[in-house]
C-alpha cells in the first residue's frame, strides 16, 4: 500500500509568507552590497579622473606612476600616523633587513678620532671580519681618497651601514707597529646579531646588550644568557638603551624567558579597541634570575614591550631614562612589485592593560613612555675613550697623541695587561714623564692648573687603555673597565649586586 502526502492549504500561506519575506530581505541585501560596490567604484573612479587631469591640463605634470605615487603619500599623510609610509623596493627591502636581522653595510663600529675613524668592533660574520679588518685599525683613506678630504665619508660614529656602495678598498693603519694595509670589503648582505655585546662584568654578574629585536632575537638572547650562566653568571644586566624595537612576537618571546609560564606579557588592540588579544609566555626559562634592565629615550617599540613586562611582574628595576613611548604596531601591505605601505594597524597594551604614551619633555619632566625605577640625568651609553664636553681641539688633540703613543709603547714592548690596575699605573707614570705638569708662579693659577692636569691626566691614561684592549681583542676588560664611566651601567650592577666590587683583572 502506497503512502502519500497531502499537504493542508492553510499550511502553504505561512510558508509563502516566509519565502516572500526571505526573498525580500535577500534582495534588500543584495541592493546594498551593489550600492556599496557602486560607492566604492565610484571613489575610486574619482580617483582616477583627477589622476588624469592632472596628467592632461596641469602646466607641470608628472608622469602617471608618480601620480599615483604621490596621491598614496598624500592619503598617508592625512592619516596623522608618523609611522605611515610609502615605500620603494630599496626602502621596502631595508625595513624587511632590519626586521630579520639582516645587515647591509661592512659591519664596523667607528669612533671618530680627530679627522680620521678608528675601528673599536668589528661584528661576526660580516665582510669586514672576512676581509681581515681589525679593532684598533685606524682609517686612513677609502679607495684612495684620505678620510679627512671628505665631508661626508656616509658613515655615522657607531656605525658603518653606509660606509661604501658595493666595494670599498680601504687604507689602514694598524697597530702596534703603524703599518698601513690596504684590504677590500666586499659589501653584502649578512646577519647582524640582536646581541651587540656580552660578557660578565664580575664573576657573578652577567651583561647582554640587545641592540635590536629582529627575527631570532629571543632565541640569540637565550643562548647568550645560558653561556653566561654555564660562566657562573647568578645575576643579569640587560641593556636595551638604544634599542628602537623591531618583530613584537619576538619581544615577546624575550621577555618570556624571565617570566613564569603562562604570564601575560602584552596584549594588541584592534581597531576601535575592538579584539584584544593576550600574549602569554610560552617559553620560560629563568623567572627567578635576579636582573636590572637599563633603558632611555631610545629604547621603543618592542624592546618596550619587554621592559614593561618585566617591570610589572617585577622582575627587574628600569634604571636610566623615560623610554621613548611608542606603543603602536606597523604592518608592511604590497601595492605591487614597485610600492608597499607601513601602516600603523594596531597598539600593543602592557600587561596592565595600560597603552604607551609618547614621551614628552626632559629628565625629571619627562612624561610619557616607561618611567624608570632608578631615574638619571644621563642615561646615555659612555664611550670609555671619548674626551670631556668642554675640552678645547687643541687639548684633545694632545691627548690622543700621547695615548696613541704610549699604547703603541705598550703594545710593542708586550707591557702586562693583567692585572688592569697594573697597566693602568704603567700608563699614568709613563704620561707624566712624557708629558709633566705645568707650572705656574702664581698660587691661584697653580691650583687650577693642577686640577686640569689631573683630568687631562686621567683622561689621557683611559684613553691609552681602550687602545691597547681593543687592539688585543679584551672585550671582556673593555666592559668591566667601561662601567667607570657609565652612570646607567654602574647603577645597574649596584642594583642586582649591591656592594660588588668589580674586579679588574
Amino acid at each position: 500500500m502506497s503512502l502519500r502526502r497531502v499537504t493542508h492549504p492553510m499550511v502553504l500561506v505561512p510558508l509563502a509568507v516566509v519565502a516572500i519575506g526571505g526573498a525580500f530581505a535577500g534582495g534588500i541585501r543584495y541592493e546594498r552590497e551593489a550600492t556599496r560596490a557602486r560607492d566604492e567604484w565610484a571613489d575610486a573612479r574619482l580617483l582616477s579622473t583627477a589622476i588624469d587631469s592632472v596628467r592632461a591640463n596641469a602646466l607641470d605634470s608628472l608622469p602617471s606612476d608618480e601620480l599615483i605615487r604621490r596621491a598614496v603619500s598624500g592619503m598617508l599623510r592625512e592619516l596623522q600616523d608618523p609611522y605611515a609610509a610609502l615605500l620603494r623596493p630599496d626602502g621596502y627591502a631595508r625595513y624587511q633587513g632590519t626586521l630579520q636581522g639582516t645587515g647591509q653595510g661592512i659591519g664596523l663600529v667607528l669612533r671618530r678620532d680627530g679627522d680620521r675613524y678608528r675601528v673599536t668592533r668589528v661584528a661576526l660574520g660580516s665582510p669586514a671580519l672576512a676581509a681581515g679588518v681589525r679593532a684598533g685599525d685606524r682609517i686612513l683613506a677609502a679607495d684612495g681618497v684620505p678620510v679627512s678630504a671628505v665631508r661626508d665619508t656616509n658613515a655615522r660614529v657607531g656605525d658603518s651601514t653606509r660606509l661604501s656602495a658595493q666595494q670599498v678598498r680601504l687604507t689602514l693603519w694598524r697597530a702596534p707597529h703603524g703599518d698601513t694595509v690596504d684590504v677590500s670589503v666586499q659589501r653584502g648582505a649578512w646577519h647582524m646579531p640582536a646581541v651587540s655585546e656580552q660578557g660578565m662584568l664580575a664573576d657573578s654578574v652577567g651583561y647582554v646588550r640587545l641592540a635590536t629585536i629582529s627575527a631570532g632575537a629571543a632565541d640569540e638572547l637565550e643562548e647568550v644568557v645560558d653561556g653566561l650562566r654555564h660562566r657562573g653568571a647568578q645575576a643579569l644586566v640587560l641593556d636595551l638603551r638604544g634599542n628602537a624595537g623591531g618583530l613584537f612576537e619576538d619581544g615577546v618571546r624575550a621577555a618570556g624567558l624571565f617570566l613564569p609560564r603562562g604570564a601575560l606579557v602584552s596584549s594588541l588592540m584592534g581597531r576601535g579597541g575592538a579584539d584584544v588579544q593576550p600574549y602569554r609566555v610560552r617559553h620560560s626559562r629563568w623567572s627567578e634570575l635576579p636582573l636590572t634592565v637599563l633603558v632611555d629615550g631610545r629604547t621603543a617599540s618592542a624592546a618596550e614591550v619587554i621592559a614593561a613586562a618585566l617591570q610589572d611582574h617585577g622582575r627587574a628595576l628600569l634604571v636610566g631614562a623615560p623610554t621613548y613611548g611608542k606603543g603602536l604596531v606597523q604592518r608592511v601591505v604590497r601595492l605591487s612589485p614597485e610600492l608597499a605601505v607601513r601602516l600603523t594597524t594596531a597598539r600593543w597594551l602592557t600587561s596592565r592593560g595600560v597603552a604607551l604614551e609618547r614621551r614628552t619633555g626632559k629628565g625629571v619632566a619627562a612624561r610619557g613612555g616607561l618611567a624608570p625605577d632608578v631615574l638619571l640625568d644621563d642615561a646615555s651609553r659612555a664611550d670609555p675613550a671619548g674626551v670631556p664636553v668642554g675640552w678645547s681641539a687643541s687639548v684633545s688633540r694632545r691627548a690622543q697623541v700621547v695615548a696613541d703613543t704610549l699604547a703603541m709603547r705598550a703594545l710593542r714592548h708586550g707591557w702586562a695587561n693583567r692585572p688592569l690596575p697594573l697597566l693602568e699605573s704603567h700608563l699614568r707614570d709613563s704620561i707624566t714623564i712624557m708629558a709633566p705638569a705645568p707650572r705656574s708662579r702664581r698660587a691661584g693659577r697653580q691650583a687650577t692648573a693642577r686640577a686640569a692636569y689631573a683630568e687631562w691626566l686621567a683622561v689621557t691614561t683611559r684613553m691609552a687603555m681602550v687602545r691597547v684592549l681593543e687592539v688585543q681583542r679584551e672585550s671582556e676588560a673593555l666592559l668591566r673597565y667601561a662601567v667607570r664611566e657609565d652612570a646607567a651601567l654602574r647603577e645597574g650592577l649596584d642594583v642586582v649586586a649591591p656592594g660588588l666590587t668589580l674586579s679588574r683583572r
